[in-house]
């Protein structure tokens, strides 16, 4: 944090299940005194996002899945709450065995991120897996998600990942942002 920014006051405005909704009083770094509300997390240790490839296929698994918040179909990365006790990269690979069934080998884990910094305080740990892909040439493996998750598994190859996004937005599927900065990255980084 900058030395500059003071808080004054960190006051719960409302709390759930999973999600709280805070008011910051700080002063910011000319002098004035500022209010903001953020969201955050509850009893939560972050969440793992799984960028999973299978290998040698080049192809990345993602999920579609209802997402109340907004109200519609997501595509997006595998991803999860961390438990407690529990790494960012255990948390990883079981959430994508739950999700999709698929398992792999921990290639990366990358410090934490912050997913929407204007709006919550959520932090993410993005988690590279490998897949092997010999291991699934019978289709897709059978998941193991709890009885609250709906969750189709997609398998798509990087190079037409861009494009599949594309396509799916205008059917009216919600893209989750972070996948889609990664599918620009690929497409427009070349």
């Amino acid at each position: 944090m900058r030395k500059n920014f003071q808080l004054l006051e960190r006051k719960l405005l409302g709390s759930g299940t999973f999600i709280k909704v805070e008011q910051l009083d700080f002063i910011d770094r000319r002098g004035t005194k500022r209010r903001w509300e953020s969201a955050g997390r509850v009893n939560s240790n972050g969440a793992a996002i799984i960028i999973a490839e299978i290998v040698p296929d080049g192809k990345l698994i993602l999920v579609k899945q209802f997402r109340p918040p907004a109200w519609r179909e997501v595509i997006e990365f595998p991803a999860g709450l961390i438990d407690a006790g529990e790494s960012a990269a255990e948390s990883a690979v079981r959430e994508l065995r739950e999700e999709t069934g698929f398992e792999g080998e921990v290639k990366h884990v990358f410090d934490d991120v912050i997913s929407a910094p204007g709006m919550s305080s959520e932090k993410l740990t993005v988690v590279m897996i490998k897949v092997d892909g010999d291991k699934y040439q019978n289709g897709l493996p059978a998941s193991c998600q709890d009885e609250s998750e709906d969750i189709e598994t997609i398998v798509i190859h990087k190079d037409e990942l861009f494009d599949f996004l594309k396509e799916s937005s205008n059917a009216g599927i919600a893209i989750d942002a972070k996948l889609l900065h990664y599918a620009m990255a690929m497409k427009f980084s070349r």
